[in-house]
C-alpha cells in the first residue's frame, strides 16, 4: 500500500473557506459518501477563539453545505459534523480504491489530504481525476505505507517537548498538567497523546526498528 499527501489550491470547499474565515485549522477526521454525490464529515477546529455557533455559521455559509452541527468540548476544541450536497473529492478517492486518512486546511486557501491507496494504480487514477478539476495540485509526498512516520507530528512534538522538559527523568522535572499547558493541550489529551506516542515508539523498536 502507498500513502500520498496532496495539497490542492483553488478548490471550492467548505473546509477551506471556513478555515480562512475563522483564522484557524479545520481537520476532517472522517468523511463518507452521502446520497448521490454528497458527503458527510466529522471535523475538529483548532487555533481559533470563535465559539461553536460562530464556527457553525462560518461553515454553513459555504454553498456546498446542507447542514452543520458544532459544539465546544471541555478541552476548548470545537468539534462537529457537516453534510455536503456535493463532495467530489471523497467520491474520487473511493472510486479509485483508496481511503481518506485525513483532510485539513490551515486558513491559507488550500485543502490538504492524506490518502492511503488500496490497490496498485489507484493513486495515479485519483491524481488524474483531481487534475481534471482545474485546481492547483501539489503532490507533497508519496511513499510506501510502511514508511509512514512511527508517530504523528503532534505525538512527536509532544514527546520531544516531554523529553526536553524532563518528563521522562527520574524523578520527573515536569508533570503532565504543566506539560499540557505548555503544549496548548488539555491534561487528558496530553496524557493520551503521550501514551500513544510512547506505545508507537516502543512497538517500532521491538518490531524491527533500528537499535542503538
Amino acid at each position: 500500500m502507498m500513502e500520498a499527501e496532496l495539497s490542492i489550491g483553488g478548490m471550492q470547499f467548505w473546509m477551506v473557506e471556513a478555515a480562512s474565515r475563522l483564522g484557524g485549522t479545520i481537520t476532517i477526521t472522517e468523511c463518507i459518501p452521502w446520497r448521490k454525490k454528497g458527503g458527510q464529515a466529522l471535523f475538529v477546529v483548532r487555533g481559533t477563539e470563535h465559539g461553536a455557533e460562530e464556527v457553525a455559521e462560518a461553515i454553513r455559509s459555504s454553498p456546498d453545505v446542507v447542514s452543520v452541527d458544532a459544539s465546544r468540548r471541555s478541552d476548548g476544541l470545537v468539534v462537529g459534523s457537516v453534510a455536503m450536497k456535493e463532495c467530489w473529492i471523497i467520491w474520487a478517492i473511493l472510486a479509485g480504491g483508496c481511503f481518506l486518512e485525513k483532510g485539513w486546511s490551515t486558513g491559507d486557501g488550500r485543502a490538504n489530504f492524506t490518502i492511503l491507496s488500496g490497490r496498485e494504480g489507484s493513486l495515479p487514477r485519483i491524481i488524474k481525476t483531481i487534475s481534471a478539476k482545474r485546481v492547483q495540485l501539489d503532490i507533497l509526498r508519496i511513499a510506501p505505507a510502511d514508511e509512514r512516520p512511527v508517530v504523528s507530528r503532534k505525538q512527536e512534538a509532544l514527546v520531544r517537548l516531554a523529553l526536553e522538559k524532563g518528563y521522562f527523568d527520574y524523578p520527573r522535572r515536569i508533570e503532565v498538567r504543566e506539560l499540557a499547558r505548555q503544549a496548548g493541550l488539555s491534561p487528558s489529551a496530553a496524557h493520551e497523546m503521550l501514551k500513544r506516542g510512547e506505545k508507537n515508539i516502543i512497538r517500532h523498536y521491538f518490531e524491527g526498528g533500528k537499535r542503538a
